[in-house]
């Protein structure tokens, strides 16, 4: 079977179907900004308790809805250390983190942000005036080739009619992605064949690579309870595909959630809508930092940006300039779209998550992990 790149232009247009002219999408729908057919299906009808992970799969499919996090104690807020290359020193005038009494609608295990001290405002203003999308321009010549889109098999009938998302290299042979893109926690099944195209852009008449994706680390606790923090894959694929290119884009580990305070924050991937030209080309939004939540316990507070992205962005970095070398590193992984609260038909706000580039992050995913090896291909 061709590569995307080389497939007829009639079945690429096919390949997002439930965006239109299949699945008979609620008419509602057009009138909501972001949300695929399904996601706003999903939106409409399932129960969600938590962040959803974003929609990548057709509208024809089965739909996902990520099981509830963790209601654990309210937690109390992070003390913030020293510096690295991008976090400042303690800032006392840093909102403390929101402990609300743990009552039906209440907003808890919140950390404010410092432009947006009062949380509850949130979800009664437009978010519109908070990021800024555009089309990226030129990537082949730029860092931004490293990130890429992930064609997603689930199973044998989805072989002409894969789900959509994306990744970046982090290495010669390391890919970073979300976790719910290789196994859907609801089905508890794993995607059958993964390929990533760097730098994918539907209109290009240059040959891209590809690489195929062998096997993963994901966090163990993501299989128990798929929490934001969980949501984060280590994928190894069967080339050195950051030499092809020529392009990584490292990983960066923060301190605190004060950085996101101080650093402009880029998220750049394949978001699949209608208004994206279903994920035909690379996007770049820059969107203000609203808060950060945690799902109890000592979990990490997961920081929210504000941005338009929606299905097949799942996956894709957050950047941001490293002060030394003037170069991208990654300080996120968008996982799904953000809420307020946790309670039942709570709308989504125009923001995504990302788990918390922490110590504890990394340490999961090098000594408390899940490794999975994928099938051959296709056709296996």
């Amino acid at each position: 079977m061709p590569g995307p790149n080389n497939r007829p232009r009639r079945d690429r247009y096919t390949q997002y179907p439930g965006s239109y002219g299949s699945g008979n999408p609620d008419p509602g729908y057009n009138d909501h900004p972001f949300l695929t057919p399904k996601g706003y299906r999903l939106f409409r009808e399932s129960p969600l308790t938590e962040t959803a992970s974003l929609p990548t799969y057709p509208a024809a499919d089965g739909g996902y809805v990520q099981p509830s996090e963790v209601h654990g104690n309210v937690v109390d807020g992070p003390t913030f250390s020293s510096p690295n290359s991008f976090s400042s020193p303690n800032h006392r005038d840093i909102p403390p983190a929101v402990n609300y009494k743990q009552s039906h609608g209440a907003i808890v295990n919140v950390l404010p942000s410092k432009n947006f001290p009062d949380v509850d405002t949130l979800g009664r203003i437009p978010l519109t005036p908070y990021f800024d999308t555009q089309l990226v321009v030129d990537s082949d010549n730029s860092q931004l080739r490293a990130i890429g889109k992930l064609f997603i098999y689930t199973q044998r009938s989805s072989w002409g009619d894969p789900a959509m998302g994306s990744a970046w290299i982090a290495g010669p042979s390391l890919l970073v992605t979300s976790a719910h893109n290789l196994f859907d926690t609801t089905d508890r099944t794993w995607s059958r064949s993964l390929e990533f195209y760097p730098g994918y852009d539907y209109y290009s008449v240059t040959e891209r690579p590809k690489c195929r994706i062998t096997s993963c680390h994901i966090p163990r606790g993501y299989f128990e309870n798929p929490t934001t923090n969980n949501d984060v894959a280590f994928c190894y694929v069967d080339r050195n595909i950051g030499d092809i290119v020529n392009a990584e884009i490292p990983l960066e580990t923060l301190t605190d959630n004060h950085f996101f305070n101080t650093t402009a924050v880029a998220i750049v991937g394949y978001p699949a809508t209608s208004g994206f030209d279903f994920g035909k080309q690379l996007w770049r939004s820059r969107g203000e930092y609203l808060f950060s939540r945690s799902s109890g316990g000592d979990d990490d507070y997961s920081p929210v940006i504000a941005t338009n992205f929606g299905g097949g962005a799942s996956g894709c970095p957050w950047i941001a300039k490293d002060k030394k070398t003037d170069r991208y590193v990654a300080v996120g992984v968008t996982s799904g779209h953000a809420k307020l609260r946790y309670d039942p038909g709570e709308p989504n706000l125009m923001a995504t998550v990302s788990p918390f580039f922490g110590p504890k992050m990394f340490a999961k995913l090098s000594d408390d992990h899940v490794f999975h090896q994928f099938r051959a291909g296709r056709n296996s």
